[in-house]
């Protein structure tokens, strides 16, 4: 999420924490007189305070939040972890086959390079399918 989006879905939670303050200290009359106020002003038609416009709107923004923090970012990765699993099972396969035919260029530092490249690919996807590092 982007800073301003995150300072936006923010101040619309304080926004809601202050309006429930407000509406406990205020009495029935006070309340009645401030959405009487609102309808003339054009800002309400039902409800004085737009708790369930307010409320869906602060959980479809943490559902953004949350979808592009951790679901859109991490498949990205995870498919980006699969394709470098693959490519290393695909260059240790070439590689056996090369010691196999008794090819004198397979070298220990390749297939070191092979094994931590694998390694890594996997703690990647490993990390992407819980949800990402703690």
């Amino acid at each position: 999420m982007s800073a301003p989006t995150a300072s936006a879905l923010d101040e619309l939670r304080r926004a809601d924490r202050i309006i429930k303050v407000m509406l406990n200290v205020l009495t029935i009359d006070q309340k009645a007189q401030v959405g009487r106020k609102l309808e003339a002003a054009g800002l309400v038609s039902d409800g004085m305070t737009r708790h369930h416009e307010r409320r869906a709107a602060i959980e479809a923004a943490s559902a953004v939040s949350t979808s592009t923090a951790t679901g859109g970012h991490l498949d990205l990765i995870a498919q980006q972890a699969a394709s470098i699993i693959s490519e290393g099972s695909a260059a240790e396969d070439l590689l056996q086959g090369m010691t196999k035919s008794g090819s004198s260029n397979t070298s220990t530092a390749v297939w070191r390079r092979v094994a931590l490249m694998r390694g890594v690919a996997q703690t990647i996807a490993a990390l992407a399918a819980q949800g990402g590092a703690a």
